[in-house]
């Protein structure tokens, strides 16, 4: 509809009326312009919409903006507003440029002191997620969507979501920057017309996500593509059977797997999880959220989280829909495909897959093309690259095959640029918690059932405490392909995948899936309860005076404030006695009254609840920890002597926690990291800064030192215990398999000899993983048996580690040993 002709009356009538029914949000929040343009501002709407018209010269009035009906005297037009798209009469349906940017375009041209600033503005109605009221599934139905609708059907969508509405206000553009490109002004229109509408289609796909109008020839385009086809083929060659048959089999994976995305689905359990989050949590702490949004509009973005709770699938979800964005479409376990629960996860975006897709090469044909069709269109992912949840609170080992369907899929179509969204999760207290705790004792895993996970959620009670989102730097796939594998442009995927000798080795699928984790660890966000369990589980019995744990509380939060993990990591804001009467609210600390001071300690469950938590942070302590344990054998030593025996250990205890320094940054991150203990008082210099003793044995100061090794320690004695077998047995006695078997023996005799409270210390993975990295390293070498063999290197480690763990601990672990 064309609007020059409305008199002035009878406009600002109908902004008064819209506004009765209109309460847009408006981002950026605060809306301000960039300051210092002298250049007149037009705005740009998408499309010729009197509704939209009348929002955006509402919103300019409310926030005191220039207004889009007024002139713009500069380049003598009426109204300071472009519609992108225009009808060439009100009764046409054919939509054409804008007269007006080409007018506009044509002065700047003829004139090179003229410009204007273009400030598109984007409104969505019914898109703002952060509204707390209820809503109705009427108003779910006139949500905005791809689907252009007639003025009836805007009536009614103004009617539903007036005040759920969404105004961007995007950065401006220059429109002389086409012009002295060297463009003429019929070149310079369309160049500024064409950025104009890819900006308003990005912004769009980012806000609801991909045109998904025609998902039912989905599965026509899987079946006909030229993998599916092949594999069809080959499938019906194999098992001798009718291709028909075969092709209805790769139909039916298809309806397995795929997603059936439906928005007013996922906006009616958006209201079901903010009574969740509102009933048993005190709430969502997001970090970071600038770093996604600078990477959402014209790149597939995959979202790859850690792993700790079921919960993990919905929280990420409700987060980006409370921040305007859309959800991705996340991989799921085919175990969770329940009755009932599966057809809702599927609707809000879930798509399943079997655990293994060996010996069915039909069905990872169809999984692959599922995977890459998506990506073709832009829709977002989401995926777990641990393959399933963590146990014990650490990252666990990345499953590469997600991975590489993706690398696949961008070497195949490369439409858009592909970045992974690292995200680390933290909870103050795990729903699944005891389920864990069984888990960690010994307990079989139960297969997920609806009547299990029912009882799970209807006897749940009491507060889980805040849980944190955090997003990490992104990470893009060509970047990284630049990087570690030049060339790449020119290189079949399978070899990119299997290894790149260019590359040092090892595949680029393992390097990604490796910097991913490095990326969610840089990120983390420490919360009370986890800065408790670091404190609480240093102790003997798990057990302190109130106001030594409230001392060593406030120790760990200023020694991670001047001595950061990384610049992305949060740390609580809470003092050492606010933490405590926090956690004791939340039920987790046993008090015993005394007059000389209150004692603090857990409980055995609630000890193996916070080991978890622990170890959810633990990479953010781990170099002052190590740092520390040089001195629980050592009064002094010099500082040559301390970076030597990090550097020692430290690709282990990076491999097992995935820290972010490479092996040539060690020197310098020990100096650093002494400095601030000196400045603590749990260290002091001498003779300059060349050597570093410890606080006097008994000391306040020796005490916290101590406590801060604990960190580390048990690590450190994994490792000892498994050069101990080693030389028991001798140079290739034992194969990878027995030693890996042998030490989960040996550690689970240990913890029970001394009462460890930390199942992780007898987990068969972490051994798994020193054992490999020690053949990495060169430290022992697989022989033609499968033996592993070692020589004399391995004794000087060996000597090393006499330096760090005392006589004791050196003496029990011989003794668990001892066969």
């Amino acid at each position: 509809m064309r609007w020059l002709g409305l008199d002035r009356l009878l406009f600002a009538l109908a902004r008064r009326v819209l506004g009765l029914l209109v309460k847009p949000s408006v981002l950026p929040s605060p809306l301000q312009f960039e300051a210092g343009g002298s250049e007149p501002i037009c705005y740009v709407l998408e499309n010729n919409s009197l509704s939209d018209l009348l929002t955006l010269d509402l919103v300019c009035l409310r926030h005191g903006l220039p207004r889009p009906g007024h002139p713009l005297l500069s380049l003598h037009e009426r109204r300071s507003v472009i519609m992108l798209r225009t009808k060439r009469h009100w009764y046409s349906r054919r939509l054409t440029r804008s007269a007006r940017l080409e007018r506009m375009t044509e002065m700047v041209a003829t004139d090179s002191e003229r410009d204007a600033r273009l400030i598109p503005v984007s409104i969505f109605w019914g898109r703002t997620p952060e509204r707390e009221n209820p809503r109705s599934v009427f108003k779910l139905l006139f949500e905005e969507a791809w689907g252009v609708g007639g003025r009836l059907h805007r009536l009614f969508v103004i009617a539903a979501n007036g005040r759920n509405a969404l105004v961007q206000f995007s950065p401006a553009m220059s429109l002389r920057k086409p012009v002295d490109e060297g463009l003429d002004a019929g070149r310079a229109v369309r160049r500024t017309h064409r950025r104009l509408r890819v900006h308003f289609r990005q912004l769009r796909v980012a806000v609801i996500g991909p045109d998904l109008s025609h998902r039912r020839t989905l599965t026509s385009r899987i079946v006909r593509s030229l993998a599916v086809r092949q594999a069809v083929a080959r499938e019906a060659r194999a098992q001798d059977q009718p291709r028909r048959k075969v092709l209805k089999k790769a139909v039916a994976y298809t309806a397995e797997i795929a997603a059936d995305y439906s928005y007013p689905t996922v906006r009616v359990l958006d209201r079901i999880l903010e009574w969740w989050w509102n009933q048993r949590y005190e709430g969502i702490d997001i970090h970071h959220l600038d770093k996604l949004k600078a990477v959402v509009e014209g790149n597939e973005v995959i979202y790859v989280p850690c792993h700790r709770s079921h919960i993990d699938y919905l929280l990420l979800s409700y987060v980006l829909h409370r921040a305007g964005l859309v959800i991705p479409h996340i991989a799921a376990g085919i175990n969770l495909n329940l009755p009932v629960i599966g057809t809702l996860l599927r609707r809000g975006g879930a798509f399943f897959m079997r655990r293994s897709f060996r010996g069915n090469r039909l069905y990872a044909a169809v999984f692959n093309e599922y995977l890459s069709q998506n990506m073709d269109r832009g829709v977002s992912l989401e995926y777990f690259i641990e393959g399933t949840r963590s146990r014990t609170g650490r990252l666990l080992e990345p499953k590469l095959g997600m991975l590489s369907m993706t690398l696949r899929g961008f070497l195949r179509h490369r439409s858009r640029p592909v970045v992974f969204v690292p995200i680390y999760i933290g909870y103050e207290h795990l729903f699944e918690g005891r389920a864990y705790v069984g888990e960690l004792s010994g307990q079989a895993k139960k297969k997920e059932s609806v009547i299990d996970l029912v009882r799970v959620l209807a006897t749940l009670r009491g507060k889980y405490g805040r849980v944190s989102v955090s997003i990490g730097e992104p990470l893009f796939l060509d970047g990284l392909l630049d990087e570690r594998a030049p060339g790449w442009r020119e290189r079949d995927a399978l070899v990119l995948e299997k290894g790149n000798p260019a590359a040092g080795g090892g595949g680029v699928v393992a390097r990604l899936a490796e910097e991913i984790h490095r990326r969610i660890n840089t990120t983390a966000a420490v919360n009370p309860i986890n800065l408790l369990a670091l404190a609480l589980l240093a102790t003997p019995k798990n057990a302190m005076l109130e106001r030594d744990l409230a001392a060593m509380l406030d120790l760990y939060t200023e020694l991670l404030r001047r001595a950061p993990y990384s610049p992305l990591v949060s740390v609580a804001d809470m003092s050492g006695e606010q933490i405590i009467r926090y956690a004791d609210g939340m039920g987790l600390l046993r008090r015993q009254s005394h007059k000389l001071g209150d004692v603090l300690s857990l409980s055995e469950e609630n000890a193996i609840l916070l080991t978890y938590l622990r170890n959810n942070v633990l990479h953010v302590v781990a170099m002052p920890s190590l740092i520390a344990c040089c001195f629980l054998n050592n009064r002094r030593l010099s500082v040559r002597k301390v970076v030597r025996l990090v550097r020692l250990v430290y690709p282990f205890i990076r491999s097992e926690l995935y820290l972010q320094w490479e092996d040539g940054q060690i020197g310098e991150v020990v100096r650093s990291t002494i400095r601030e203990l000196v400045q603590l008082g749990l260290l002091s210099y001498e003779h300059g800064d060349n050597a570093v003793r410890r606080p006097v044995a008994g000391s306040v100061e020796a005490v916290r030192l101590s406590v801060l090794a604990q960190g580390t320690l048990q690590t450190i004695e994994r490792y000892y215990m498994t050069f101990a077998l080693l030389f028991k047995h001798g140079s290739g006695a034992l194969t990878a398999p027995e030693l890996e078997s042998l030490c989960q023996l040996m550690a689970q005799r240990m913890a029970m000899l001394h009462g460890l409270n930390a199942p992780e210390f007898f987990a068969k993975q972490l051994f798994r993983n020193f054992i490999r990295v020690l053949q990495q390293r060169g430290v022992v070498r697989e022989e033609e048996d499968g033996g592993l063999a070692f020589d004399d290197s391995l004794k000087v480690i060996e000597a090393d580690a006499k330096l760090v763990l005392n006589e004791q601990i050196r003496h029990s672990v011989l003794q668990v040993t001892h066969v």
